[in-house]
């Protein structure tokens, strides 16, 4: 597994005073770790993770709690997207959303 350069895998926030350092649930780290070797697999290429808690992303998006992350997608084939795809969407099952966006993949962890 690769991240783009810049990539915030963890952050700290000030809230009263208090210094919390946010980190990606152990869901999301699980999603990463698991697609990797799934990428591996299939296509011979790791992931590259693109954001995290960075980004600009919609109001109320889970990146900002560590629940979601993106990855490129421009570097598989549209074959080996379509199987790499499907086989997360197997893979990690219900409680995760994969959404796949014209510049990368987006993957979050929503068990409702």
């Amino acid at each position: 597994m690769k991240y783009k350069d810049g990539v915030y895998t963890e952050i700290v926030k000030i809230t009263k005073g208090e210094r919390i350092r946010l980190l990606p649930s152990i869901e999301i780290v699980h999603a990463m770790r698991r697609i990797d070797q799934i990428s591996q697999l299939l296509t011979k290429k790791e992931i590259t993770i693109t954001a995290i808690f960075d980004g600009k992303h919609m109001e109320g998006s889970k990146h900002y709690s560590g629940n979601a992350f993106d990855m490129r997608k421009w570097k598989y084939s549209p074959e080996d997207l379509t199987e790499l795809i499907k086989s997360i969407k197997i893979e990690l099952g219900y409680k995760y959303d994969v959404i796949v966006h014209e510049s990368h993949i987006h993957i979050e962890y929503d068990p409702k």
